[in-house]
Parts: structure tokens; sequence; C-alpha cells
């Protein structure tokens, strides 16, 4: 049985990038094959007109490479790139690939487009033999990133609670019609006026829950997926060939 173990920080990000940076590098003593942090987990998500202070640093990222081998590691950080970017930084097998959001929400409390510039491209990445798909809070949505083909998709998300109702109606549906696991990493806690609501989870490729985090509270999720299931799910079912069949033309 070929299997992905999984590490989920459900956690909020604390004051000052440092402490943050810390709390990563502690993650590389731990055993995974993943190990996923939240939307802007780097800088704190509500850092506002401040935002382009809490850049990620390269000699970070430099320090990562060395420790992460032949494992995967994401998280959420402002990335500048020519633009200031809200981003998912991935590290794997040495390299880093970097990923920015590229639906920005702008409405309520959200006020991202203010702030940062929309990403133009999805990213799949070839890992272990799987093909997955990184994406952040709001791009679930929206069907870019998903009639690629992939295998898992992770989305890193800084969801307040207000949202809650919506991301938990899509979930299931998301990874039902693309056959695909659903790993959804959130915040959890306070940040300025917001409540984040935590939640985070993995559905498998027949929209069943794997793993449910607690409501509102900092926890770390640790679980193995199976990644054969993804076959049996798609030979079960041809849902996912007729689409991009249909993609293609």
């Amino acid at each position: 049985m070929k299997s992905l173990d999984l590490l989920m920080f459900q956690l909020n990000s604390m004051s000052g990038p440092q402490n943050n940076e810390e709390r990563i590098l502690e993650t590389m003593n731990e055993h995974f094959d993943i190990a996923i942090f939240p939307e802007l987990f780097y800088s704190g998500y509500l850092r506002r007109d401040a935002i382009s202070q809490y850049v990620l640093k390269t000699s970070f990222l430099d320090d990562l490479k060395k420790l992460v081998g032949d494992r995967m590691l994401i998280f959420g950080a402002p990335v500048m790139d020519k633009f200031l970017y809200n981003s998912a930084v991935v590290i794997h097998e040495g390299g880093v690939e970097i990923y920015h959001k590229m639906h920005l929400p702008n409405f309520g409390p959200f006020e991202e487009l203010r702030y940062f510039s929309r990403g133009r491209t999805p990213l799949l990445i070839n890992f272990r033999g799987m093909k997955i798909n990184v994406q952040i809070c709001y791009d679930l949505f929206f069907d870019d990133a998903f009639m690629k083909g992939s295998d898992v998709v992770v989305n890193i998300s800084a969801s307040p609670f207000t949202s809650r109702p919506y991301f938990e109606m899509i979930f299931p549906g998301r990874a039902l019609e693309n056959q695909a696991f659903l790993i959804y990493v959130n915040t959890a806690g306070l940040q300025r006026n917001q409540v984040f609501w935590g939640g985070s989870r993995v559905i498998d490729p027949d929209g069943n829950e794997v793993l449910k985090m607690k409501y509102f509270e900092e926890s770390i999720g640790n679980v193995s997926i199976n990644t054969g299931s993804i076959k049996t799910s798609r030979r079960k079912r041809r849902v996912l060939d007729e689409v991009m069949n249909e993609y293609k033309e």
C-alpha cells in the first residue's frame, strides 16, 4: 500500500516572523512525508498596511532546503516577486516552488486586493508519483487548479468563522468531483478582531472524512493517507476521465 504521512499544523501565527520560523524549524525533527502550515503563517494574516515588513527571508529558505531532504514542507508567507503576493512556499527534494494566490477576496472582512497582487498560474508538483496541487483558501471555490488531474490538493487557509459554512459545504464536493484527496489546513485562534475557526481536515476521493480537527483550537494532526485509493476511486467511477476529456476539448 502506497501512503503519505501528513503533519497538519492548525496553529495561530505568533507575533514576529522569527517566532514562526522557529516553529517551522522545530518540525524538521518530526517524521512526515508532507508537513503543512496555514496561509500567511510566516507573518500572520491580519498585518494589513504593515505586511510588507514581514516578507519571507531567502536566508530562511536556504536553511530549510538543507533540512527538508526528500520530504515536502508547505507554509504560507508574503513573498516579494516584483510585486507583493500572498504565497504558498513549497520545499521538496532540495528545491523551492512558490505559488501566488490567484483569487483574492475583497469583501466583508477581506481586503487582500489592497495589499497583494494576483497570481496567474496554478501550481502542480510531482512528488513520489503523485500530482500535488497547492492552493490558498479562497482558491478552493474556483476550478482553475482542479482541471489538471491532481491526485492530492493541499489548501492552506486563514478563514474566519463567518466563512465556515461555505467551506464545509464545498469540501466533499471538491474531493468527489475530482476524485482526489483534499487536505485543508486552517488557522485557529484570534488575530486582531477576527476569530479563525480551525476545522482542518482530510477528505478522500470518495468525499469521506479521513481526519477532522477541532474547531477554534490550535492542534496538530497526524494522519497517513492511502494514495492507492485514488486509482480505486477513479476505476469505480469514471467521472474524472470525462471531465478531463471535456477540458481538453
